[in-house]
């Protein structure tokens, strides 16, 4: 019964660092690309100030919620077409996994 904890603890500790290492290149591909999160990365890590962070972090925060937004925006305009691609990459999944 350790055993299986152990395995379960790892695969956790796995799965972390892989999802830290995609959102650590997402960051770095953008970063270097588009100049607007250069500025604000450089912007937030010169002058550290905590009216610095905080000020990005409500940025970053509005940001993410007005993305989600749109995206639900889109998603309820075109209903159709999103439940056959949400079905149709469930099918890819289950293919693949089996």
């Amino acid at each position: 019964m350790t055993n299986m904890r152990s395995v379960s603890v790892r695969a956790r500790l796995r799965e972390g660092a892989l999802t830290l290492l995609a959102i650590t290149a997402l960051v770095s591909i953008l970063y270097s690309v588009d100049p607007r999160v250069r500025d604000t990365v450089t912007g937030v890590f010169t002058g550290a100030s905590p009216s610095n962070v905080t000020r990005v972090s409500t940025q970053l925060t509005a940001e993410t919620s007005k993305m989600v937004r749109n995206a639900h925006d889109q998603a309820v305009q075109n209903a159709a077409i999103t439940g056959f691609v949400s079905t149709a990459g469930l099918l890819l999944l289950f293919m693949l996994k089996t």
